[in-house]
C-alpha cells in the first residue's frame, strides 16, 4: 500500500447534519424535528415539505425561522495484526447552528414561496488520530523492512483527517389553488456546495536495528534516518564499484603478465565487489523511498460547485385528510478544485480539477388524518434514485436507492399548547464496495419529540429534540476487519410568524 494512497478523499467524507438521503438533509424545521412526517403539512414549513400545500394558507405573509445543533460520532473499531488485535478510531462532528428559513406570500389562490436551508452536509467531521487505512500504510513499514533484512517492530505517527461539506439550498416557486380540493405547484432550486478536505501526515518514527549503520532499535524519525542510512549505503556501494574497478584492472595487468592464477584470483574479488555494489546500490534507494514515503505530507483541497433542480408538487386537501406529493430532480453539481496544498501526489487533487458530485433525484409523498379536532396522525414515504446520479467515485454502481418510511403524531392541548412525536426509518441499500472507513452510512431510525407553544395569534414557537439510531456495519479489509458505528443527536428551536 502507497502512503499517498491514505489521501484518496471522496465527497461523503462528511459529516451530514441528518439522515435522510446519501447527501441530503430533510430535517428543514423544527417542525420536523419534533412532529418528522411534513410531507403533507400546510404550515409555515411547507414551502420545502409540501410545497403545493402552501396554495391552502391563509391569505398574508407565513415566515418561519429555525436553528438546529447536532452532535455526532463515527467510530470505528479495527481488527488488525498490523495493530496488534483491536484499534479505535473515532470521528466528532458538532454543527453548533443550522439556520433555515421558509416563507410565503399568499393572495387569493395564489401563493409564492422560498426557502434557505443547508440541504447536504452541514459541518465538519474529525478524526484527530487518522483512521485504519490511513494508519495501516504507515503499520506495514516495520513488516516490510524486516523481510529485507532491516529488523524493525514499532512505529508512530502524527496523523489527522478533516472533511468539511456544506451544500446551501436556495428555493423559490408559485403554488396555484385549482380548486378546494386541489393545489399545484412549480418551482426551482439552486444548490451551492462546498467541500473542504484537509489531511496530514508527519513526524513518522520508526525504531530499526542494524550494527553496519549504527542504528539500535531505538525510535527514531524515519525520514532523517532512512535518507542518512541511504547516503551511507550509497557511499559504501560507490567505494565498492571504485575496488571493483581496481581489481578488474589489476586482472588484467595479471593476465598480460601470464600469471593467470593471480588474475583470476582479482577477477573474482572483482566480481565480488561489483555484487556487494549492486546490493548497497538496491538497498540504498529502498531506504531513499522508504523515507520519501514517511515525509511529512499535507493535503488542502477546497472543492465548490452549483446545481438547479426543478420540483414539481401536487397537494390535496379534503375535510380532515390532507396529502402531498413532492418530485425533485436530479441535481448535477460539477465540483472544481481550489487547491492550497497537494503533497500527496494524486492528480485528482491538482487545481482546477474537475469532478460531478450529484444530489439524487427524489420523490416525497405523505398524509395527516386529524383523527379529533385536536389529535393529527400522519404517515410518508421518501425515495431517492441514487443508481442515477454521478456521485463521487463512481459510488452510484453500488447504490440501488434509498428508502425512508415515516409517521407522527400530534395532539393540542391546552388551548395554545401542542406536542409531538415521530419517527423516520430509513434504508440504503448499499452493497460492501459502497462502505469504507472514508465513507460509512448505516441503516437507522430517527426518533423527533417536541412542543409548540403559540404565543399569540401570530407567533408560534416550536421546540424539539432529535435522535438517530444505527445499524453497525462490518466488512474485511486487506489490512483486516472494520465495524462501523454512529451516534447523532441534535435540538432546535424556532418561531413561525403569521401577519
Amino acid at each position: 500500500m502507497k502512503v499517498h494512497k491514505i489521501f484518496l478523499f471522496t465527497g461523503a467524507f462528511v459529516a451530514t447534519a441528518v439522515a435522510g438521503g446519501l447527501n441530503t438533509n430533510t430535517n428543514q424545521s423544527i417542525a420536523y424535528q419534533r412532529h418528522v412526517m411534513r410531507y403533507a403539512t400546510t404550515d409555515n414549513d411547507a414551502p420545502i415539505f409540501n410545497p403545493a400545500g402552501t396554495g391552502f394558507m391563509e391569505d398574508g405573509w407565513h415566515l418561519s425561522i429555525n436553528s438546529q445543533a447536532f452532535w455526532q460520532t463515527r467510530t470505528i473499531y479495527t481488527e488488525s495484526p498490523l495493530f496488534g488485535g483491536e484499534k479505535k478510531f473515532e470521528g466528532k462532528a458538532q454543527i453548533p447552528a443550522m439556520p433555515s428559513l421558509l416563507t410565503t406570500w399568499h393572495h387569493g389562490d395564489l401563493a409564492i414561496s422560498g426557502y434557505f436551508g443547508i440541504v447536504g452536509g452541514g459541518g465538519k467531521l474529525n478524526y484527530k488520530k487518522g483512521i485504519p487505512s490511513f494508519e495501516a500504510a504507515i503499520a506495514q513499514i516495520p513488516g516490510l523492512l524486516t523481510q529485507k533484512g532491516l529488523e524493525t517492530t514499532d512505529y508512530s505517527a502524527d496523523l489527522s483527517l478533516k472533511g468539511t461539506s456544506y451544500i446551501f439550498g436556495f428555493g423559490l416557486g408559485a403554488a396555484y389553488r385549482i380548486n378546494e380540493m386541489f393545489s399545484a405547484y412549480l418551482g426551482a432550486k439552486f444548490s451551492y456546495a462546498i467541500n473542504h478536505y484537509e489531511g496530514s501526515l508527519k513526524n513518522v518514527q520508526l525504531n530499526p536495528k542494524n550494527e553496519q549503520l549504527g542504528l539500535n532499535g531505538e525510535m527514531v524519525n524515519a525520514v532523517a534516518t532512512f535518507n542518512s542510512a541511504s547516503e551511507k549505503l550509497a557511499n559504501m556501494a560507490e567505494q565498492a564499484a571504485a575496488g571493483a574497478e581496481k581489481a578488474a584492472a589489476a586482472a588484467q595487468q595479471y593476465e598480460a603478465a601470464g600469471d593467470k592464477a593471480t588474475a583470476a584470483q582479482y577477477a573474482a574479488k572483482a566480481n565480488e565487489l561489483k555484487a556487494t555494489a549492486t546490493e548497497l546500490t538496491v538497498k540504498s534507494k529502498t531506504f531513499e523511498a522508504v523515507a520519501e514515503q514517511v515525509s511529512d505530507k499535507e493535503l488542502d483541497v477546497e472543492q465548490t460547485g452549483w446545481g438547479i433542480t426543478p420540483i414539481a408538487s401536487i397537494s390535496f386537501k379534503y375535510k380532515r385528510l390532507t396529502a402531498g406529493i413532492k418530485f425533485e430532480y436530479n441535481t448535477s453539481i460539477e465540483m472544481e478544485n481550489d487547491t492550497k496544498k497537494n503533497e500527496v501526489g494524486l492528480d485528482a487533487y491538482n487545481d482546477g480539477v474537475k469532478s460531478h458530485s450529484d444530489i439524487p433525484a427524489s420523490i416525497y409523498m405523505g398524509a395527516t388524518y386529524a383523527l379529533l379536532d385536536n389529535f393529527r396522525v400522519s404517515a410518508g414515504y421518501g425515495h431517492w434514485f441514487d443508481w442515477y446520479a454521478d456521485l463521487p467515485g463512481n459510488q452510484e454502481h453500488h447504490a440501488k436507492g434509498t428508502d425512508e418510511f415515516l409517521g407522527g403524531v400530534e395532539a393540542d392541548f391546552l388551548t395554545r399548547w401542542t406536542v409531538s412525536g415521530g419517527m423516520q426509518i430509513s434504508k440504503y441499500h448499499l452493497d460492501d464496495d459502497y462502505m469504507s472507513d472514508m465513507s460509512f452510512i448505516m441503516d437507522n431510525v430517527t426518533l423527533g419529540c417536541g412542543l409548540a407553544f403559540r404565543a399569540t395569534d401570530w407567533i408560534k414557537i416550536n421546540v424539539a429534540y432529535f435522535h438517530s439510531i444505527y445499524d453497525d456495519w462490518k466488512e474485511k479489509e486487506a489490512y483486516g476487519s472494520n465495524t462501523y458505528k454512529r451516534t447523532s443527536r441534535g435540538v432546535g428551536i424556532g418561531a413561525d410568524l403569521d401577519f
